[in-house]
């Protein structure tokens, strides 16, 4: 079973009052069931680190929506339902909508206008393709000596956002559109007014500092690799021209 459900607002008293209750339920029907159930999940539980995130790594956060991720997946482990969390970094690739690397860079790029991405254009950022992710999934599903495991899905070496967004600009054949940042004390001042921009501000870390998922490990566990970069960035375009042309002509 592939519990990929998510919470109605990107808020952490949003995720305690519908994600806790939603899995604890799942998981007590998996178990009667004699399903194990695997999660899509994200980095947040590992916090602020220092150097690339491995599975050994304490997932240990506290606060806000990172501490809520870290109840899940202790609930998940406390669980008699047997369990498989596949860790995510941000995701690209065909049918992605709300991410970082999702509709915001793609209409940007697509269309000239200035893209303006969270944090810095320069740091090092892991960017998880999504069918890799689903493969990780599907395989752990299927491989009971996987069962009770974290793992982190096939993803390839990291990328700064201006390397992303140039990436995609050559891949669809136009320029590079102006880049931009906000800075994470922008969005932290917003946020004073702006519910959505505080909690977005609460992540910003990911994107002022090396932000670097090491997946090699769990490759080998899963038989698995990312999908090459170029490949992937080409079915990516390819999604997204075929959106805009199915567009214009609907």
């Amino acid at each position: 079973m592939h519990h990929c459900v998510h919470a109605s607002r990107y808020d952490a008293a949003t995720w305690r009052a519908e994600l806790i209750p939603t899995e604890q339920a799942l998981l007590a029907a998996a178990g009667r069931a004699g399903a194990v159930v695997v999660f899509p999940e994200s980095l947040y539980a590992y916090g602020r680190v220092a150097g690339p995130m491995t599975e050994d790594l304490p997932r240990s956060a506290s606060s806000g929506k990172p501490g809520i991720r870290t109840e899940l997946l202790r609930a998940r482990a406390a669980s008699a339902t047997p369990t498989v969390s596949v860790a995510a970094s941000d995701f690209f690739g065909p049918r992605v909508l709300t991410s970082h690397a999702g509709e915001r860079l793609a209409s940007a790029i697509l269309s000239g206008r200035t893209l303006r991405v969270v944090g810095s254009l320069d740091q090092p950022h892991s960017f998880t393709y999504v069918p890799d992710l689903a493969a990780a999934m599907i395989r752990a599903a299927s491989d009971p000596a996987l069962h009770g495991s974290f793992l982190h899905a096939p993803t390839g070496p990291a990328l700064t956002q201006r390397e992303m967004a140039t990436a995609f600009a050559e891949a669809a054949g136009v320029p590079l559109p102006r880049l931009g940042s906000i800075p994470a004390g922008a969005l932290r001042a917003v946020g004073l007014v702006h519910r959505d921009t505080r909690e977005l501000a609460e992540m910003s870390f990911q994107f002022t500092a090396p932000f670097v998922l090491d997946s090699r490990h769990s490759e080998q566990r899963l038989g698995l690799e990312p999908t090459p970069f170029d490949t992937a960035i080409r079915e990516t375009v390819a999604w997204w021209r075929a959106r805009e042309d199915a567009a214009v002509s609907a």
